[in-house]
């Protein structure tokens, strides 16, 4: 009769070479002869962990109450953690792996990784760093150190240590991939075009790589292409829930929105907790004008990674309940559009029977205090003042129920200081006819400002025209233009003259037509109330809607549309037309 230790020998014999019932009848046997042996515990754990993983996990943990020391059992009790998804729980373990076992890379990579989807990014970093110092050349150690980077947006660094990966590993499963997505976002698209097919050429059931290479043809405005390799991608994984996510984001760029929302219903039938598919139905019926459930299905952008919510406040959320004179923090969440579009939520409140505590960006700040009704308003590092409640500002729409026919446009909702308007309406007073402001450009930054944004060479035909004086008001890195526009424009530079919002509003409320793409000046005219001419993108932000030339949000605004992607040419076509007809009514009025 075989001892114990020669009938695990052979349990792990049948454990190495995949026969996993016969193993697990072993380790069962030994276990009711010596039912706390700590190796026949750990190893029948890690022989369950895949198809029983929380009774993989009571086993081990008892097999480490047996033996404390054992390295490999907190390794594998980690592990089984991760699986379960309790990476706090899992953390700890690597961590005591690690003080036992201080030369081995493999509990500080484990640990690296549970840091990771927790979030502790820096730390992940140096821990991953640690691994590498002491463990031979994994590749696979590498890509888990350049997927911290690229989550902290460090592109550069980890597309040059994902090369290092794939210099040790040039069939790395996903190595290569992962380094297309940093090239894309350094700018580099043809690369990562390579990468993208090197990878599914190289694995064509990947279903990752099929929709990277989606991802960066959408980014290329070659939408067909990239909705056809969105669907391989779910070819290859019908429970791919990017893909979903990304071939839905691909028919929304064509505006084909039942397409679209069709896809984010799949996306959440593979994931019903998904974040980033709730906030893209969200958005997709927000832009078909389906309010309702569009805001209901837009609160997922509250868990989405690239939103900035303010979170942890020691205050409870405030769900539409009677306020009974509490004060309601309304924290800005976005863009600075954004903020300006929806702090006119701000004069519902005392509606509600509250008080607003309205906090929003530094240089919003001097403008938001003119806001009505004595809301206060609280910008950049000033500390908050006391609250009983908070909620995000652009959640505001669903609790106050907000429909097509609700929309609260009261404009103007927001003013220019009167001493700073009256002293920029005699020096704009000296310019006859019609006077237009111009922004061409939104910030580089954002995610579609390849889309929005329009060269200022474009608008040279406009200021030619007879009675028509046009000034920059642009702000950010495109302002520089301005200085130096192309040869024959005329242009009267302001931009240099702005500090702030509220330094563009007195200006503004001067100008006789706004004239400016997507961004956030065509929010603060539209909320001056002032006559706003915006440029949008064939495919626009869902404030917009589709298939109008106005908008309920700003009962002054004009909606100029591209007719096909990425051509302006008409558009300034039918600009032009109605400025000559705006001018000629400028003329009309100036005393012969």
């Amino acid at each position: 009769m075989a001892t114990i230790q020669e009938a695990l020998a052979i349990a792990v014999r049948h454990h190495q070479d995949g026969r996993l019932e016969i193993a697990t009848g072993i380790y069962g046997q030994i276990l009711q002869v010596a039912p706390r042996h700590p190796d026949a515990l750990h190893l029948m754990g890690v022989a369950l962990r895949r198809r029983q993983p929380a009774e993989a996990a009571r086993l081990i943990r008892e097999a480490l109450t047996q033996n404390p020391e054992l390295v490999e059992a907190r390794l594998n009790l980690g592990n089984v953690f991760q699986d379960l998804g309790l990476f706090v729980e899992a953390a700890a373990q690597y961590r005591q792996a690690a003080a036992l076992r201080p030369d081995s890379d493999a509990p500080l990579v484990g640990l690296a990784f549970s840091l990771r989807v927790l979030g502790r990014l820096d730390e992940a970093v140096t821990t991953y760093r640690g691994a590498i110092a002491l463990g031979p050349a994994a590749a696979e150690t590498r890509n888990g150190l350049a997927n911290c980077l690229q989550d902290r947006k460090r592109y550069a660094e980890a597309a040059a240590v994902y090369g290092t990966a794939l210099a040790l590993d040039p069939a790395h499963p996903s190595a290569g991939n992962n380094l297309s997505i940093a090239l894309r976002e350094l700018g580099r698209s043809g690369e990562a075009l390579r990468w993208q097919r090197r990878s599914a050429a190289r694995d064509p059931s990947f279903a990752a790589a099929h929709t990277s290479l989606g991802i960066t043809l959408q980014e290329l405005g070659r939408l067909d292409e990239a909705a056809a390799s969105h669907a391989r991608a779910l070819v290859c994984d019908p429970g791919f829930t990017a893909g979903y996510n990304n071939l839905g984001n691909a028919r929304q760029s064509q505006n084909r929105l039942e397409e679209a929302v069709v896809q984010y219903r799949r996306a959440l039938r593979t994931d019903p907790k998904s974040p980033d598919a709730h906030r893209n139905l969200g958005i997709g019926l927000l832009l078909d004008g389906r309010f309702e459930e569009g805001w209901r299905e837009y609160e997922g952008r509250l868990r989405c990674k690239d939103v900035p919510v303010l979170t942890n406040l020691p205050k409870p959320r405030w769900n539409g309940e009677p306020l009974g004179g509490r004060r309601v923090l309304l924290h800005s969440e976005q863009g600075l559009g954004d903020t300006i579009q929806f702090c006119r939520y701000a004069l519902m409140i005392a509606a509600r029977g509250g008080k607003a505590v309205l906090g929003v960006q530094p240089n919003l700040g001097r403008l938001l205090k003119r806001l009505p009704g004595g809301i206060e308003v609280v910008s950049g590092a000033a500390p908050l003042s006391a609250f009983d409640l908070h909620v995000p500002l652009l959640s505001l729409p669903l609790l106050f129920g907000t429909g097509l026919e609700t929309i609260p446009a009261p404009v103007p909702y927001l003013y220019p200081e009167p001493e700073m308007a009256a002293s920029w309406a005699e020096r704009l007073g000296r310019y006859p006819g019609l006077r237009v402001g111009l922004v061409w450009a939104g910030s580089p930054g954002h995610g579609n400002d390849r889309n929005r944004s329009v060269g200022l060479e474009a608008f040279a035909p406009l200021a030619a025209l007879p009675g028509v004086t046009v000034f920059s008001i642009q702000k950010g890195p495109t302002e520089r233009q301005a200085a130096d526009p192309p040869a024959g424009m005329r242009l009267v530079n302001l931009s240099p003259e702005i500090g702030d919002f509220a330094d563009t509003a007195a200006i503004a409320a001067n100008l006789d037509v706004i004239l400016c793409v997507d961004t956030s000046v065509a929010h603060l005219c539209g909320a001056l109330g002032r006559p706003t001419w915006v440029l949008l993108p064939y495919a626009p932000d869902w404030r917009w809607m589709l298939g109008r030339d106005d908008t309920p949000w700003y009962p002054t605004m004009r909606l100029f549309r591209q007719s096909r992607p990425g051509v302006w040419a008409d558009v300034l076509v039918r600009v032009e037309k109605a400025l000559r007809v705006r001018a000629g009514m400028a003329m009309d009025a100036v005393p012969a």
